[in-house]
């Protein structure tokens, strides 16, 4: 219960069994060896955690930074995104495609939709608009640029 994991419960107790053993302070009256022994496994599961949040602020390299179209990818596959895309209008759908799943400039996206650059950005401006609207504002990312 202390580290919420069996494996490193268990070694954690073997650990505190050795020590126990080892000491020469180890009381030989049943319940003090026991308190003795729940004492251990206290001090060995805490110093678990202290290692454990030193080791998670400790970088020994750059994490990489997040690549947009992975993002998206990874949005497209929760079904009820995919349910909300699905039910924009065509020119819509085929716009966002178009830039977050074929990689498009707007300017190429405006080409293939036969419209100016700005109105192949204000389309997929508005189709996020009306997936933020059936989706709420948490579900679609907010630092996608349109």
């Amino acid at each position: 219960m202390l580290v919420q994991n069996r494996a490193i419960a268990e070694e954690l107790v073997q650990e505190a069994f050795a020590r126990v053993w080892a000491s020469p302070n180890t009381p030989s009256a049943e319940l003090d060896f026991r308190r003795w022994l729940y004492r251990a496994i206290t001090n060995l599961a805490r110093d678990y955690h202290r290692r454990r949040a030193v080791e998670g602020k400790l970088l020994f390299w750059k994490p990489q930074a997040v690549d947009p179209l992975d993002e998206v990818v990874r949005r497209a596959e929760d079904r009820e995104l995919l349910r909300a895309v699905l039910a924009l209008p065509f020119k819509d759908r085929q716009a966002i495609y178009l830039h977050y799943f074929d990689g498009l400039t707007f300017a190429e996206v405006g080409e293939v939709l036969d419209v100016s650059e700005i109105a192949a950005r204000v389309r997929v401006h508005r189709a996020l608009q009306r997936l933020r609207g059936q989706l709420g504002t948490d579900s679609v990312a907010r630092e996608v640029p349109a």
